[in-house]
């Protein structure tokens, strides 16, 4: 998964299985986040989640199955007309709703599909939670 400022924001998810380029990650889908309010310009958008493992132990008390893990999209708007004043923001997206296009991608490999383009309204009201910052803040590791 990358995350890049254009077009007001976008992930763009790719997968390492691919069987045309076993070297290279294959593009597979480009989520759109919601376009700014008028006068903010998105300056910035980070994502935060936990280590994954290919294979926790069966006797680790606290490993997370990979469909239960989240990510944490930071997003930092600042409003033109009062440069300088960052507003944080924060969604949270479940694991299994971006592996759902890796997964769709192996179906249609075989056809040699274009990375699907999805707009905000089919994939984040029902798979985010959005929630403004009152403050700034630093993820601890």
């Amino acid at each position: 998964m990358v995350t890049t400022l254009k077009d007001g924001g976008e992930i763009r998810i790719y997968s390492f299985a691919s069987s045309a380029s076993p070297r290279r990650p294959a593009h597979v889908a480009t989520l759109h986040l919601p376009p700014p309010l008028r006068h903010c310009v998105l300056l910035e958008l980070t994502t935060t989640t936990g280590p994954f493992l290919a294979r926790p132990p069966a006797d680790t008390p606290f490993a997370a199955a990979r469909t239960a893990r989240v990510h944490v999209f930071t997003l930092h708007h600042d409003p033109t007309t009062q440069r300088g004043r960052w507003q944080p923001a924060c969604f949270v997206v479940h694991n299994r709703t971006l592996m759902q296009y890796v997964e769709a991608n192996g179906e249609e490999e075989a056809s040699g599909s274009a990375a699907a383009d999805v707009p905000w309204e089919e994939w984040g009201p029902r798979g985010t939670r959005f929630f403004v910052l009152a403050n700034g803040f630093q993820w601890l590791r």
